[in-house]
């Protein structure tokens, strides 16, 4: 049986942001949720959130179907070798920091579960300015998109507590042949592969947000 284990988990609540010797605006006052702490002890995970998080942006981010942002330890010693810097953890902005699964492993409508909670993927997650605000090198969203890595969303069908060193299993796969990379590779690469865009676009557990996106494009390209 598949599992990932959450290492870390992290919470935030938005905040207004002044940053400099950035270059990028971000000496003006901003608004982010993406400045995450480590939580200790169990934390409950609700409808749209954990318990002590939130988002600014509730059109790209939080909300049902991208109640928790999860991504992978593994992918932290990359990129502090890329910049030669250390990156807290949850500096990604992500929720779980987990290990034994990347985007190349996760598919989306996979149903993942704890003892307490059970989660759907439901969406790859599409880093803006923000994440490279928040660590310092606004060149990393670009670096981060080409390399499919930037984690995924979940929406949550139990709720419940959940806390560090617990084991997500896979309760079912769906759509093997969607893994989080691919989605994220058609969605923001593959604009002119219709049909994998109209496959991908009928996946169910797809968040209403790519979903209404994609649509537009099919029938724009359609007509």
């Amino acid at each position: 049986m598949a599992e990932m284990k959450i290492l870390s988990i992290q919470v935030g609540m938005p905040a207004e942001r002044i940053m400099s010797g950035l270059d990028d605006g971000s000496d003006r006052p901003w608004t982010s949720g993406i400045f995450k702490e480590r939580a200790s002890g169990a934390i409950f995970l609700g409808e749209t959130n954990l318990s002590g998080d939130g988002q600014a942006d509730l059109k790209h981010h939080g909300g049902p179907d991208r109640a928790v942002l999860m991504f992978p330890e593994s992918h932290y010693p990359k990129w502090e070798a890329a910049y030669q810097k250390s990156f807290p953890r949850g500096g990604f902005g992500e929720n779980f920091t987990i290990a034994g699964a990347t985007e190349n492993s996760i598919c989306l409508g996979d149903i993942w579960e704890t003892e307490n909670v059970r989660l759907e993927i439901s969406q790859p997650r599409l880093p803006c300015f923000k994440l490279g605000r928040r660590l310092g090198e606004p060149s990393i969203v670009a670096k981060v998109m080409e390399a499919h890595e930037g984690g995924w969303y979940a929406r949550v069908l139990r709720q419940g507590t959940v806390g560090e060193d617990e084991v997500l299993r896979l309760v079912s796969r769906p759509h093997p042949d969607w893994t989080v990379s691919r989605g994220f590779a058609e969605f923001v690469f593959g604009r002119d592969n219709l049909v994998a865009l109209a496959e991908l676009n009928a996946i169910s557990a797809l968040s209403q947000l790519w979903r209404d996106r994609l649509t537009t494009l099919l029938a724009t390209k359609e007509n």
